[in-house]
């Protein structure tokens, strides 16, 4: 029978197996890669039968950091506050122009604004 010691050991034990990847990208500095891991561990660990009494706060406290996140990014120095604490510019405008894609689509988000230009065409 499975108990919360035995589902905790289990990501213990993914996590052993993932850490080293997530390691190595971040010294690379790709992020879009780790990200993939990330969710390949977080889909093994759903489907590996774990108690969603571990899940669930899990994911809202990633919730709620991401949403933190977002609303120091939108702040009025929330950009400054960032690029100070180490992130890189190139992240920071990657996000700006995720979240205004077509105040950017002369240059970062072109091909993403004509792609939504010719869907919308028809």
């Amino acid at each position: 029978e499975r108990t919360i010691q035995l589902d905790f050991f289990l990501i213990c034990e993914l996590a052993v197996y993932t850490l080293p990847v997530l390691i190595l990208l971040t010294l690379q500095s790709d992020l879009g890669t780790a990200l993939v891991f990330i969710a390949i561990f977080s889909g093994i660990v759903l489907l590996s039968g774990v108690s969603w009494k571990i899940i669930v706060p899990v994911v809202l406290a990633i919730l709620v950091i991401g949403g933190g996140f977002l609303l120091i990014f939108i702040s009025k120095d929330g950009r400054a506050f960032l690029h100070q604490i180490g992130m890189p510019t190139y992240q920071i405008n990657r996000i700006l122009a995720w979240l205004n894609p077509f105040d950017y689509a002369q240059t970062t988000t072109y091909q993403q604004a004509q792609g939504q230009i010719a869907i919308g065409s028809g």
